[in-house]
């Protein structure tokens, strides 16, 4: 869907008579053209949609230039802008005087997420551009304790009573601060020591940025956001059981409930392997079909025991993972 954490609103959150931001990023079109924008469930069902039509000539269009550029820095600059993809990181929780400290940080979750293949690998591919996006308050809102701040993006931890969920809603509040900078992607980094973050897929993550888990948590979220990764782990007692069906493929592109396998990885399987493949095994077959994930106990299946989007504490992606973002990479800096 064209929002992975409208449709967790809808389901989760409180939403009954209010709205949601939503920005698409676009090539600016040089003709008229018609934008839709569809809702689909989990089933893969349109359940929302809507259209208009928009033309580069309108009168009442915003252009560049009638905002002052936010100061900002490049942490890593592999190329052009027009051949690159552009990855913004933003500082949430920052107060002017704090913006080292951001500089710091940024610098630290760059030179992590390129320690990772297949970034690593890419790295003339990718640009880290750092943005100063000054808050009130020095940290970031935590409900549970509460204690609620005035932030750049009014993130808060608790997102759905999830204590762990770091999330905001002004999605136009942090598109609007990166006018004039070229972008793509946004990171958001919280100026906290409260575990916790999220990766919204096509939109932005947010991680705490003086966590000790910081680094393998923006490598996870950027899984997310970016790749389109879903969640390898899953609970035993299955308390989100429902959230892919078991008759339908997941879209993710590392999980699977066998019904279209050939669509995923069957490709990268060894001719031993077992389908399922036990635990047992994982040492034995790198790439197998290992039962859990999605956060589903039975049912859904992860192609390596380990992975980066597993746990902390795995230092990379399984080939799989690896390999859907290789993909992805090419698609958006090839012609």
């Amino acid at each position: 869907s064209f929002s992975s954490i409208f449709s967790e609103w809808l389901a989760l959150g409180d939403s009954c008579g209010r709205a949601f931001e939503h920005t698409v990023l676009m090539p600016y079109p040089k003709e008229k053209a018609e934008v839709s924008l569809s809702l689909y469930d989990s089933r893969g069902e349109v359940i929302a949609s809507n259209s208009f039509m928009f033309s580069p000539d309108d009168i009442l269009i915003k252009r560049k230039g009638g905002k002052r550029v936010l100061p900002h820095r490049y942490i890593h600059k592999g190329g052009d802008p027009a051949r690159a993809i552009d990855i913004a990181i933003l500082a949430e929780g920052y107060r002017p005087e704090e913006m080292d400290s951001f500089y710091r940080h940024a610098e630290t979750a760059v030179n992590e997420m390129l320690s990772y293949e297949p970034y690593r690998s890419f790295a003339d591919r990718l640009n880290f551009v750092a943005v100063e996006s000054p808050s009130d308050d020095s940290g970031v809102s935590i409900p549970r304790f509460g204690d609620w701040k005035s932030t750049a993006f009014s993130s808060h931890f608790s997102t759905f009573y999830s204590d762990r969920y770091l999330t905001t809603e002004r999605i136009f509040a942090m598109n609007d601060a990166l006018e004039g900078i070229p972008y793509e992607h946004i990171i958001v980094l919280a100026n906290t020591d409260e575990y916790g973050g999220a990766g919204i897929f096509n939109s932005y993550i947010l991680a705490s940025a003086r966590n000790e888990h910081f680094k393998p948590v923006v490598v996870h979220e950027f899984g997310h956001s970016f790749g389109g990764l879903a969640d390898e782990y899953f609970y035993e007692t299955d308390v989100m059981s429902d959230t892919y069906p078991l008759d339908i493929e997941p879209w993710e592109p590392n999980i699977t409930t066998l019904v279209d396998f050939k669509s995923k990885w069957a490709d990268m399987i060894a001719g031993d392997t077992p389908v399922p493949t036990p635990v047992t095994e994982a040492e034995k077959h790198n790439v197998g079909v290992y039962e859990g994930g999605g956060y589903s106990f039975k049912g859904i299946y992860r192609p390596a025991d380990e992975c980066r989007m597993r746990n902390n504490s795995y230092p990379v992606f399984c080939p799989v993972c690896e390999r859907a973002l290789s993909e992805l990479i090419r698609f958006y800096t090839e012609e």
